[in-house]
């Protein structure tokens, strides 16, 4: 029974239980016919309180560490799950206002898209007289990460985008044949190195709170007052939760609708203006309302897109945790059999000195 009693627990302790049961001092040297010194058993045998130079061995060490990281993964874990529940609710607001808007841009979108076919007012001149602006392309992306690619995809349209409309234009060492609008801190953090000579205008924090339409209204009022040329929307249309799709969205400029003023004349117009003030309204409607569409889409995917990285890492975070308690058990059960075998062998010596 004293022996079962010993080999119970695991540490010096239980060593030196057998040492006061048996009333024999072991010396060191009783431990030579086993197999192992003096010197290298003591240390094996202690779960000595920390600081003493048994609790510093490297299995017991390996273990603290296997610990501490379980611990931290499972916090991660935690963070994870959490932040895939505020994307969901998140998404599932911004989807309810993407579909009960999405019937308004698309209304708009198909009217203007009888200026897709018509020709360009004359290079070098736009509306009374003035140098027709740029093209201009404004890319939407997130203030915030952990969304997934949705950013990096837009940022590399725009980058396709600059080669295809100047093939001898080079990334950051010539000024862009476009001016570019950023809406968004990513897409600014991702373009300013390498097109920062084209940034004329900059908007952040427009995806804190769910987008209205006199939101977009603000922006589109600044993009008016750089008079661009035709305008080109880069952002990411939403597919489904696991699909978002880069998409380019046109906007005319104003010179080619002045220019092509006959393709309306088929619509009647109930209002007091002359022609020349009402196609300016429509022309700043138009860019309100696709800007609008185009904030929505974005704005959903990019929910979409957070809410599904934060399942993809809780999962590798359950994942890794399942392998490192995997882990943990097969060293802390390989501690406990060899301070088990340590005990025994102790017995075994203190029966010989016997």
């Amino acid at each position: 029974p004293h022996l079962a009693m010993s080999l119970s627990s695991t540490s010096l302790r239980a060593f030196t239980k057998l040492r006061i049961i048996s009333g024999v001092a072991l010396p060191a040297s009783a431990l030579a016919p086993v197999g192992s010194s003096a010197m290298t058993l003591s240390p094996a045998l202690g779960a000595l309180p920390s600081g003493s130079a048994a609790a510093q061995h490297p299995r017991h060490a390996n273990l603290s560490a296997i610990r501490l990281r379980m611990k931290s993964i499972q916090s991660i874990g935690k963070i994870t799950k959490a932040m895939k529940m505020v994307a969901a609710a998140k998404l599932r607001t911004v989807q309810g206002l993407r579909e009960q808007a999405k019937p308004f841009a698309t209304t708009v979108s198909e009217f203007f898209s009888i200026l897709d076919d018509a020709p360009s007012a004359p290079a070098g001149t736009g509306e009374e007289g003035a140098v027709v602006g740029k093209t201009m392309l404004l890319p939407l992306s997130s203030d915030r990460g952990l969304c997934g690619g949705v950013n990096n995809n837009v940022v590399k349209e725009v980058k396709r985008s600059s080669a295809t409309m100047d093939p001898t234009f080079v990334l950051g060492q010539s000024n862009p044949p476009f001016d570019l609008v950023l809406v968004g801190d990513k897409a600014r953090d991702a373009l300013t190195r390498v097109l920062g000579k084209g940034i004329v205008l900059s908007f952040k924090d427009v995806f804190r709170a769910p987008v209205s339409f006199s939101q977009v209204c603000v922006i589109a009022e600044d993009v008016l007052q750089l008079k661009p040329g035709n305008l080109i929307v880069v952002y990411n249309k939403f597919k489904s939760v696991i699909s978002q799709e880069v998409t380019q969205g046109k906007v005319h400029g104003l010179d080619k609708m002045m220019f092509n003023a006959a393709l309306f004349d088929e619509y009647e117009f109930e209002s007091d203006l002359d022609s020349q003030q009402v196609f300016l309204d429509l022309y700043e409607f138009q860019l309100a309302a696709q800007l609008f569409g185009a904030c929505l889409e974005n704005s959903t995917s990019e929910q979409a897109a957070r809410m599904s990285a934060m399942d993809n890492a809780s999962r590798n975070s359950a994942d890794m945790l399942s392998r490192l308690t995997l882990s943990y058990n097969r060293q802390r059960q390989s501690v406990i059999t060899s301070e088990l075998i340590e005990i025994i062998s102790g017995a075994e010596a203190l029966k010989e000195a016997k």
